[in-house]
């Protein structure tokens, strides 16, 4: 019988639980589809462990993730059960009066949310699976791979994960609605749909007063959040978000009644049409509910924010990455790292006994490296050659550069003389005592020529400029206009007129900013003087595919540098040095690396910010479908005196439509300053706009938030027409 009582009241009540069963049937479907993104990695063919360990990894963050996500899926949940047990406080109330006790009422909630919850689980898993199969297409695109043994794939971790997580979240609903029922006395039962809450409007003054501090809370956030950058969190970065906050929340607190003030004051207005209505129910709302509306705005501008910034980042993974992989491989030789204030006398009288030692040690390896490389020139090919036998099986042609550092002419030089800088003050402050980079010119042409790319003539008095770093563009055009001089290894030399975009490496992000390409005679002076290079590159082309190429260097490695047994047990097979290899990328590991990021931060950014994004919406559904049911007597007394239909349906429109666009409009105003900041600290530093993010973004909200606030209207519409017993036009 209970039973039978519990599938009629669903039946009876599917408008009721009609955002309640969507909103879970999304969650479960994306909470599926997420987690079960590392079982896909068996649709793809993983030669190396690198590609396979991004799957991994991908999986552990989203992983970690989704502890975060489950909880504001219950939170969903539980906010969503709450208005389903206020709405039908009446109906439990005549059970009791009919002779149910109290345990039987709770176990006939409680059969209907285990169907709802079966029902809505099932559902949302089917459609995780489906998207869980178009998500492998969209990793194949991001790693750029063709996907050629598709096959179905259940992630038996994903479903058990999925089962367990909301498996809990309705057992915690379900105790909750039986703590619910049994706390509730019977009169408060019977008579919950005639009571009338008060309108609440606040003192006009009040209003005014919390508005302007409101306004001027969130300009103050804004404008530490543009002084201080989101290069770090630090004070500045804690100050602002405190002030966007309190701000928001004084904000919804007063914006009503402000509101209010001035509409009242403009007479054509307040006393058109059902406008008196509508600002009264919008106003006695938004008083009730500033808070949860103010954590609906928060929640909204994280969505928007980490979707934005996520996916401008992920383009930066994977928008050069083209130039990035020019070279079958780079070895590079951080040569610098011998050097240093070691051998100043008052550094070494300052230290310890033990210091000294092991100061001496690692000066005396530093010499013997330094010897080594001396007795081959510097040249890390040669060395390889000699120390390996699989090198001429592996390189087909390779080419060097040395990096050196002029100590005549900065960086903070040049920018102070032409007025341009990278756009950021902390980058401006780390480039200022920086020494401007040379480059010898056959060496840069040689490894133009690897590339396929024009040499450069810069004579023997002349200089060019290489630069591909966005942030650097405007002071390398600057800088390369002809006639333009610096000072460089005790000569002045002349700008020929010609800026290059050179990659000088295998890399995700390209650094090279503002290089001078300066004549050989330059690099040989500084030579002369006892210079070294701050930085030795050598490029490799195979005389192999990338994929046998990559072995072989392995093994020419290990045979050059042999690795130690701490090194061994990191899983290196070679030990790393100032020289000849410090670090080694290949195309294909960075092809896996951007591919990887971009995986990673797409997916979070799309996971986080669509949970959030349905979370926001779903809890603004609810309430205003709350507030439809509770205002059913004032709409009955409009119809009774005659209101016109039409104007009643308007009314609902424009307080559905502020209770929606208010929140994401204060959002959007947060979330526009805080990716403009992100996007000149972070984002256009590495060459990507986030305009595209941005557009994406809109149609995001614009299809699942705008797909809540049609639901919300209809069957708001809904219930008030089964209320006045009539069509409603319109």
């Amino acid at each position: 019988m209970l039973a039978k009582l519990a599938f009629r009241n669903i039946r009876r009540s599917v408008k009721d639980y009609g955002v309640y069963f969507v909103t879970l049937v999304f969650g479960v479907a994306v909470f599926y589809a997420f987690n079960s993104v590392s079982s896909q990695s068996i649709l793809f063919d993983l030669e190396d462990t690198a590609s396979a360990s991004v799957f991994s990894l991908t999986g552990q963050f989203l992983g970690m993730f989704s502890v975060l996500i489950a909880c504001v899926l219950g939170f969903l949940v539980l906010y969503a059960n709450g208005f389903l047990i206020r709405r039908r406080k009446q109906e439990f109330g005549t059970y009791l009066m009919l002779g149910m006790n109290p345990r039987s009422v709770s176990a006939i909630v409680l059969m209907e949310t285990a169907v709802v919850g079966l029902v809505s689980l099932v559902v949302g898993l089917a459609l995780g699976f489906a998207l869980s199969q178009g998500m492998s297409f969209v990793t194949a695109g991001l790693f750029n791979i063709e996907m050629t043994q598709y096959r179905f794939i259940f992630s038996f971790d994903a479903f058990l994960l999925t089962l367990v997580c909301f498996a809990l979240i309705f057992a915690v609903t379900a105790l909750f609605n039986t703590v619910s029922i049994r706390r509730y006395k019977l009169i408060d039962l019977l008579s919950a749909r005639s009571k009338n809450a008060r309108f609440r409007v606040r003192n006009p003054w009040i209003s005014l007063a919390g508005f302007v501090a409101a306004v001027g809370l969130i300009a103050w956030a804004y404008a530490t959040l543009v002084e201080n950058g989101l290069l770090e969190f630090d004070d500045g970065f804690w100050k602002a978000t405190a002030l966007m906050v309190v701000g928001t929340f004084l904000l919804f607190w007063s914006l009503a009644g402000f509101a209010i003030a001035v509409i009242e004051r403009t007479r054509g207005v307040y006393f058109k049409g059902l406008m008196m209505f509508t600002m009264r129910q919008i106003a006695s709302k938004v008083n009730t509910a500033f808070v949860s509306l103010s954590v609906v705005c928060v929640m909204l501008f994280f969505s928007l924010t980490v979707f934005s910034t996520g996916m401008g980042l992920a383009r930066a993974f994977s928008g050069n990455i083209e130039d990035g992989t020019v070279y079958d491989a780079t070895l590079t030789a951080n040569v610098y790292l011998n050097q240093g204030g070691t051998r100043d006398p008052e550094a070494l009288a300052q230290m310890t006994e033990e210091d000294r030692e092991y100061q001496k040690v690692a000066d005396e390896k530093a010499a013997a490296i330094e010897a080594d490389a001396e007795a081959y020139g510097w040249d890390i090919a040669a060395k390889l050659a000699d120390a390996s036998s699989a090198w001429d099986e592996l390189v087909a042609k390779s080419a060097q550069i040395d990096a050196f550092v002029s100590d005549e002419t900065s960086y903070g030089e040049l920018m102070g003389r032409y007025g341009q800088d990278t756009g950021n003050a902390k980058q401006n402050e780390a480039l200022h005592n920086q020494g401007v980079t040379l480059i010898g010119v056959s060496q840069f042409n040689a490894l133009a020529e690897l590339a396929g790319r024009p040499t450069v003539d810069v004579g023997e008095d002349g200089y060019a400029v290489n630069n591909t770093l966005d942030a650097m563009k405007a002071l390398s055009e600057a800088l390369a206009r002809k006639g333009e001089t610096v000072v460089a290894g005790g000569r002045v030399l002349e700008s020929s007129g010609e800026l290059r975009s050179q990659p000088m490496e295998d890399t995700t992000f390209s650094a090279s900013g503002a290089e001078l390409i300066v004549p050989d005679a330059v690099i040989a002076g500084l030579r002369a003087q006892g210079a070294v290079p701050e930085q030795s590159i050598l490029n490799l082309m195979y005389r192999t595919d990338r994929a046998e190429g990559d072995k072989l260097l392995e093994q020419v490695l290990a045979e050059a540098s042999p690795a130690n047994p701490e090194v061994a047990a990191s899983g290196w097979k070679f030990s790393p040095k100032p020289w000849p290899v410090t670090l080694s990328f290949t195309a294909e590991e960075v092809l896996v690396q951007s591919g990887g990021m971009n995986l990673m931060i797409s997916y979070l950014a799309l996971y986080i910010g669509f949970v959030f994004l349905i979370a926001t919406a779903a809890v603004l559904a609810i309430q205003q479908l709350s507030e439809a049911s509770d205002s059913l007597p004032r709409y009955r007394v409009l119809a009774e005196i005659g209101c016109d239909r039409r104007m009643i349906v308007r009314s609902l429109r424009a307080q559905v439509l502020v209770y929606f666009l208010v929140p994401l409009a204060v959002a959007v105003c947060h979330t526009v300053c805080a990716v403009g900041v992100i996007s000149d600290s972070v984002i256009s530093q590495l060459g990507v706009s986030v305009l595209e993010p941005a557009l994406m973004t809109a149609v995001l909200v614009a299809v699942v938030y705008g797909a809540y606030l049609a639901v919300t209207y209809f069957a708001s519409k809904g219930i008030i027409r089964a209320s006045l017993g009539k069509k409603l036009v319109g």
